[in-house]
């Protein structure tokens, strides 16, 4: 008798595909989502019902643009997670709103590009990942997807937004935010677990452009 085929096991081999660390992450991020959707108000089974016919084709994306993508963070498969030394305090440069400005004029910009949001709040600070999906030059501009509007210098135009910065994505952001990175005001705490959107955005990211 044959034995039983992992349930994330692919018999074709694709591009990111590891005999090993693929059903890994799978099995990580599944176990993630069920979590997450057992925790969720939803207005009818059919609505649940769909998320989850979705889930595995969604988790089967993540995992293998995960080992693709030459994030150059170490990938830790049995928590579906990135890890890198942590910075003792997450503080914006002088020159960032500098660097974001010329980057968002330079016209090289893609809508869909993912870009780091630093939350500089006293209580809990992070580095959170979101994507471009407007650019108003005239008015000098950017809308994120989540975050909603920003300066071309990279302040938030939200009335709930005191906190926010918008940066260019370089490796002194990203590499922190894909980890998950936190602080207080006492210093490095835990790393927060990334959502799969931001897998996903983390995953979308030219890492080799950034070396």
């Amino acid at each position: 008798m044959s034995g039983q085929r992992d349930i994330f096991e692919v018999v074709e081999q694709r591009p990111g595909y590891d005999p090993v660390a693929f059903p890994e992450l799978c099995t990580a991020l599944y176990e993630r989502e069920l979590a997450v959707l057992s925790q969720l108000q939803v207005n009818s089974a059919a609505g649940l019902q769909r998320r989850l016919r979705s889930l595995s084709y969604y988790i089967r994306n993540a995992a293998r643009a995960m080992l693709s993508c030459g994030c150059p963070c170490e990938l830790d498969v049995q928590n579906a997670s990135w890890q890198t030394p942590q910075k003792r305090q997450l503080k914006s440069t002088a020159t960032r709103g500098r660097k974001l400005e010329k980057w968002l004029q330079s016209k090289d910009v893609q809508l869909g590009t993912t870009v780091p949001i630093l939350n500089l709040d006293p209580h809990l600070q992070q580095v959170r990942l979101d994507s471009i999906d407007r650019i108003d030059s005239e008015q000098g501009r950017v809308h994120c997807n989540e975050f909603g509007w920003f300066l071309f210098t990279g302040e938030n135009c939200e009335s709930d937004g005191d906190h926010l910065l918008l940066a260019k994505p370089e490796l002194t952001w990203l590499q922190p935010a894909v980890c998950g990175h936190q602080w207080s005001h006492k210093g490095r705490i835990d790393p927060r677990t990334l959502s799969l959107r931001e897998l996903l955005l983390a995953t979308a990211i030219d890492w080799q452009l950034l070396s």
